[in-house]
């Protein structure tokens, strides 16, 4: 498997590189750019959390417990005082940082359930969710945001799997096939209630509607083809 300095290398570049492609579709402002690719870069090393205890895991419950928190906080802020906020901040932090930690560490096996695409859509749908009903996000900016979890994840998965061919040798490592999977073959159980929390956070979304059609649009790609190569000169003011 690839190490942690290589999944979030890695997830960085490629998400900003798609994000700064969303700002030449017009799908994205620069201010959502900068958003996408951290968001992007946080869903490349997601799937370690199932890493009970390691650096990674507790790097990455920590990153995800300090966005958490600054986006309640954020949210709230025209409603409360500068102390009530700290105390949103706080208790914001301890949710994700410590309480979903010790979740995921005691009911959660490497490589098993979160090593998956099932468990990718899982925090897409949820990322979404969360971005529309708790933090005020647009429709648009909420899918983007959950889709960025989603690229970031996938990228982890592919990386994982890269990294279990042997190309000098010619051969598969034993880990082939264990990182970038729909379920988890191994434990049909943990792979139903995945589905089925897929299941119900998609239904807990905002409309798509508006999502897809900017993605079928092919005034999109054709803004892309426009903006990715310099009209005049390179780097002409």
């Amino acid at each position: 498997m690839a190490n942690f300095r290589t999944h979030i290398s890695v997830a960085a570049v490629a998400s900003g590189l798609l994000a700064t492609v969303c700002l030449g579709a017009g799908l994205a402002t620069p201010q959502e750019v900068v958003i996408f690719s951290v968001i992007g870069t946080l869903g490349g090393i997601l799937p370690d959390i199932d890493l009970n205890h390691s650096s990674p895991t507790k790097i990455t419950f920590t990153s995800l417990a300090i966005i958490f928190a600054f986006l309640v906080m954020f949210n709230r802020a025209p409603a409360y005082s500068i102390l009530e906020l700290w105390l949103i901040w706080g208790f914001s932090y301890a949710i994700i940082r410590y309480l979903a930690w010790q979740i995921f560490t005691q009911f959660t096996v490497h490589r098993g359930i979160i090593h998956s695409i099932a468990c990718a859509l899982f925090f897409w749908f949820l990322t979404t969710t969360l971005c529309y009903y708790l933090f005020d996000f647009g429709k648009i900016s909420s899918w983007m945001t959950g889709f960025f979890i989603f690229f970031g994840f996938v990228v982890h998965l592919l990386l994982d799997e890269i990294y279990s061919v042997d190309f000098m040798n010619y051969r598969l490592k034993n880990s082939f096939g264990t990182a970038l999977k729909l379920i988890d073959y191994k434990n049909y159980q943990t792979s139903t209630l995945m589905v089925l929390a897929t299941i119900a956070v998609f239904y807990m979304t905002p409309s798509a509607d508006t999502f897809i059609a900017l993605l079928t649009n092919s005034h999109t790609y054709q803004n892309i083809i426009h903006s990715f190569l310099p009209q005049g000169l390179w780097f002409q003011m």
